[in-house]
């Protein structure tokens, strides 16, 4: 049983964990971002044109709307007994007049609203109620998330390979408790490096679920033909069959050789720049096709290249570019750009640590609405020793 002591410090820790932007983005973000996502289906209609009150109204309604269709059906009764509650709590405005001649008429009319107490309270054991009831749920969906979120966490390698001749780095910033971007780096048993860069559709669990499924079938055709066309083949089948209607998965692949020559294919990602030792993009890879799991056949061109000592390949998923600031402007490839070419000198490491850097200050204290992915891949000058830079 909690005692009183046990009520004191919750209190205390909680007023030492929030601080006035925890609380001014009460409003600021997390209800506007409730809201936006409450009142989706009707954001036409709450745009149209007019005053205050109709557009309060308006969105009262949506949002009310959209809580209720988002709660199960036995808890919606429960939300409406609690408005009904409400409702009759409210004994509705009196009104009293009195009349005085003191050398004319003076009429004083008061209005005064009352709330009955009885069915106040009701309203508020319900509500209580009911928010109890979901906060469970979450608990428990929560646990899910975090499963999965390990099984993602899991899937991302933390060491990258010592990959004789190439230097590697790569970050990863998931927007959800899961996300869906994936990055694999696989030494060959004849020297070449097997790259997957890729970014499941949605968020969430489910995005995640695609990721997995795609990893999965990544590192099982490695074992059969690491070449770019059956890879590709594999996972778009495996895919097609598996996902739902919207499980898409856009991703690249490359397969490296010592000799600093690749051959890789871009399926609906953003593409892979080129860049030289200055940092000046020497070209793209990928050409805007289909990203994998949307229909069996397809096909995709395989592009070839070479790399030399000091260039590099930089990839980047679309939560990258797409990222917005508080005023909506996006990142933009332009800005990745410009980031590569002051970041020319840097290690692989620190290139990818600037870039990460640069989208959370451009984002401010805005969320992530997409997951984050960077990866740079370099080639070392002959002879360079295994990990230096």
């Amino acid at each position: 049983m909690p005692s009183g002591r046990d009520w004191l410090d919750l209190a205390r820790s909680t007023f030492r964990s929030v601080g006035r932007k925890d609380i001014s983005g009460l409003y600021g973000r997390e209800w506007r971002h409730a809201r936006a996502r409450l009142t989706a289906d009707h954001a036409e209609e709450l745009e149209r044109k007019g005053n205050r009150v109709k557009r309060f109204l308006r969105t009262t309604n949506a949002v009310l709307f959209g809580l209720s269709r988002r709660l199960a059906p036995a808890r919606r009764v429960l939300f409406a007994t609690a408005l009904l509650c409400l409702l009759f709590a409210l004994q509705g405005p009196s009104v009293s007049r009195s009349t005085e001649k003191v050398g004319r008429v003076v009429r004083t009319t008061e209005y005064h609203l009352y709330l009955d107490n009885g069915w106040l309270f009701l309203s508020l054991v319900v509500v209580v109620l009911l928010l109890a009831l979901e906060l469970v749920d979450k608990i428990n969906f929560r646990d899910e998330l975090e499963l999965a979120r390990d099984l993602q966490a899991s899937l991302i390698p933390r060491e990258l390979p010592g990959a004789g001749g190439w230097e590697l780095a790569a970050h990863n910033e998931i927007a959800n408790t899961v996300g869906g971007d994936i990055y694999d780096f696989v030494s060959l048993p004849d020297g070449r490096l097997a790259v997957l860069f890729g970014d499941a559709s949605g968020h969430g669990m489910a995005a995640g679920l695609v990721m997995a499924v795609a990893h999965a079938a990544f590192r099982t055709q490695l074992d059969i033909d690491p070449e770019p066309e059956p890879v590709f083949a594999a996972l778009n089948r495996i895919l097609s069959r598996t996902g739902g209607p919207r499980a898409f998965f856009s991703c690249v692949y490359l397969l490296l050789a010592p000799d600093g020559s690749f051959r890789g294919s871009v399926a609906g990602h953003p593409p892979v720049l080129k860049l030289s030792a200055a940092g000046d993009v020497l070209g793209r890879l990928g050409k805007g096709a289909y990203p994998l799991g949307i229909r069996t056949p397809l096909t995709w061109d395989v592009e070839t290249g070479r790399l030399e000592p000091l260039e590099r390949l930089l990839l980047y998923s679309d939560g990258v570019s797409e990222t917005r600031d508080t005023a909506g402007i996006e990142f933009e490839e332009r800005r990745v750009e410009a980031i590569a070419r002051t970041g020319a000198g840097l290690y692989p490491g620190d290139l990818v640590e600037a870039l990460a850097r640069e989208v959370r200050v451009f984002r401010g204290d805005e969320p992530p609405e997409d997951d984050v992915s960077i990866a740079v891949i370099s080639r070392r000058w002959p002879g360079r020793r295994e990990g230096c830079s």
